[in-house]
């Protein structure tokens, strides 16, 4: 009698841990099938928000401003200096570029008496140090200010695929850059170096947003319309 009841304690014993292992299998099998499901339909709204290349914006006219020379426009002994640290995801640098800043190279770019000088600070994610870089690779065929006017213009959010590899490679191709010299530079991070040291500058002078814009040095406050600008850049002439 006491043979008969360990062995089917035994029995319902081994049923027991048989019946765990399998549910087991089951919650590990749906949780990675379930992380599986998630990854793809990351991966199908990444290409939903992100444009082809039909899609993209090109700003009319695609030009850069007079006296432009690299990523700055203006002479470089000019007495009123304005510089400024960017991103090209933050849509309140897009607001600045199209709006004040777009007024700014139009009214002073021949004036001879101010140079403006675009700087790098890449903070809000991956997309905004590889949409830098690549700016920066079309600056080496001098065209940065028609590279910086399509990112601008083709702002759709942060870091949902706006700014992906592939994308950067389609603006290039849409303005007419060298596309085999363009994605060697690209690919290859060549400015990578550039980026990140342009981001520590602005760190050590303070910028904690975008767009920061000095004067002569001196950092300004945000939000300044063109007319406030007019208005500084005459106060430095002593108009």
């Amino acid at each position: 009698m006491s043979k008969k009841s360990s062995t089917s304690v035994s029995e319902r014993r081994a049923q027991y841990q048989a019946e765990e292992q399998r549910r087991r299998r089951l919650y590990y099998g749906g949780a990675a099938i379930g992380a599986i499901a998630i990854i793809a339909l990351f991966v199908i709204l990444r290409q939903l928000t992100a444009p082809s290349l039909e899609d993209v914006i090109v700003p009319e006219p695609l030009a850069a401003p007079a006296n432009a020379e690299g990523k700055a426009w203006g002479p470089a002994d000019a007495p009123v200096l304005i510089e400024e640290f960017a991103d090209f995801q933050c849509p309140f640098c897009g607001e600045f570029a199209k709006g004040v800043g777009q007024q700014l190279a139009d009214f002073y770019a021949a004036s001879g008496q101010v140079r403006f000088e675009y700087n790098n600070f890449a903070f809000i994610g991956n997309e905004s140090v590889k949409a830098a870089e690549a700016a920066e690779c079309a600056n080496e065929q001098g065209m940065f200010w028609q590279y910086h006017d399509t990112l601008f213009a083709n702002q759709r959010g942060e870091n949902i695929g706006a700014f992906s590899n592939t994308m950067l490679k389609n603006f290039a191709v849409v303005i007419g850059l060298d596309e085999e010299a363009f994605n060697d530079c690209f690919d290859g991070g060549d400015y990578a170096d550039v980026v990140r040291d342009e981001k520590a500058e602005a760190e050590g002078r303070a910028v904690q947003s975008t767009p920061t814009l000095f004067l002569n040095g001196e950092q300004l406050p945000g939000g300044l319309t063109f007319e406030q600008y007019q208005q500084l850049i005459a106060a430095e002439l002593g108009q």
